[in-house]
């Protein structure tokens, strides 16, 4: 996105230009409900459709991918293990923004995801969330007759810290799930 360039608000899809709510939490309320196992690929797709488009809309992938599209990071992906989750580290997230720039993430669930993730990436090194995303991309060093203790105390931060569940990224969830999406919507006509 350009500096100049405001915060999107519509996406055009097959002709019609749609009104979306992009706030942080409507986007990642609907991220849950497209990695909710107990949904059907159909129903997944059409509530996270009716979460961020707030006005009538075909439930159409297309539409979805277009949405999702507006909000992708083209940066580069880390090649080292993951390090943040966005819902196992959202205490912190919330205490870092508090902090940071005294922003009360429980109160004010309307920040523009763009707006959130800029935020998010900019969090200073001071905040207890830096502290953990730190301990979980330290290597643990070669054990030398000096570094025991050391070794002994990053061992037990990275256990207290470490993250649950996949490597996969929000990113790379929505590649794949644009994919079973679309196969099952195929196959329904």
């Amino acid at each position: 996105m350009r500096p100049y360039e405001r915060l999107p608000e519509t996406v055009e899809y097959d002709g019609q230009v749609y009104h979306l709510d992009l706030s942080y939490a409507a986007f990642f309320a609907a991220d849950g409900c497209l990695h909710d196992p107990c949904l059907t690929e159909r129903l997944k797709l059409e509530t996270a459709l009716d979460i961020l488009v707030t006005e009538p809309h075909p439930v159409e992938v297309g539409l979805l991918r277009a949405v999702i599209d507006l909000v992708r990071e083209d940066r580069p992906k880390g090649t080292g293990p993951r390090t943040f989750d966005i819902e196992q580290d959202w205490p912190y997230v919330c205490a870092a923004f508090q902090q940071a720039y005294g922003i009360d993430l429980y109160a004010d669930k309307d920040i523009h995801i763009l707006r959130f993730l800029a935020l998010l990436r900019g969090i200073p090194e001071d905040t207890k969330l830096a502290e953990i995303i730190r301990i979980r991309s330290t290597p643990i060093p070669a054990p030398t007759k000096h570094n025991q203790d050391r070794i002994a105390e990053l061992t037990r931060l990275k256990a207290f810290y470490a993250l649950r569940g996949s490597e996969e990224s929000m990113q790379d969830g929505w590649a794949k799930l644009f994919g079973i999406l679309q196969a099952r919507m195929d196959q329904d006509g």
